[in-house]
């Protein structure tokens, strides 16, 4: 090959790499550009999942916050019907003890009502002096005995031991006490056992 062949061959070397450096910046700026576009693209994925996320994690905490608050509104109420059931118990076995005060004083007032004439009177005083206690107990507990003669016959509040004819007495009204009846309050403690008085046979 001749030198005038190379050099005409060496211009034309050139011109293609001048052709390629003049598109390497056409290829680098389009490059950067689509690269933006898809990061962008990605980061507004990404901000949708984590939306769904947090959404998701506000549901949970909201049905985990509303179990707590049934657990502790049952908790509330097993706790306010416990202690309900235990006041009633406290109250129904203190109606017992007081219920078998009342058998007691009633057995010191029937024997200081029949005693004899040769029993010591300093026996008799001591027995005054414990039925006398007993009856305070029930009285500071409450406890308040029931008016039964002459008033109408309810058996909520009287027990009938029988009935008598009375020319007298309205027809189911009571004409005496065997047993007196007790009040706790507005409760029936212990109803009054009496005799009745039914109309008299035609």
């Amino acid at each position: 090959m001749s030198k005038k062949k190379r050099k005409t061959e060496a211009p034309a070397a050139m011109d293609e790499k001048a052709a390629d450096a003049a598109e390497a910046p056409e290829a680098a700026e389009a490059g950067p550009a689509e690269s933006g576009v898809a990061d962008a693209e990605g980061i507004e994925q990404r901000l949708v999942e984590l939306e769904e996320e947090l959404s998701r994690f506000r549901d949970e905490a909201q049905e985990a916050n509303d179990r707590a608050l049934r657990i502790l509104a049952e908790f509330d109420t097993y706790r306010r019907r416990n202690e309900k059931e235990r006041a009633a118990a406290a109250d129904r076995g203190a109606e017992d003890v007081l219920r078998e005060l009342l058998e007691v004083a009633d057995n010191f007032d029937r024997a200081l009502e029949h005693i004899d004439d040769d029993v010591p009177e300093s026996f008799v005083d001591g027995m005054r002096l414990v039925a006398r206690s007993l009856h305070d107990i029930l009285d500071r507990r409450g406890v308040e005995r029931m008016e039964s003669v002459g008033k109408e016959f309810d058996p909520e509040f009287h027990e009938a031991l029988s009935s008598l004819p009375d020319g007298e007495a309205e027809p189911n009204t009571v004409l005496s006490e065997v047993q007196p009846g007790y009040l706790l309050g507005e409760k029936v403690l212990r109803p009054a056992k009496v005799i009745v008085a039914r109309a008299e046979p035609a």
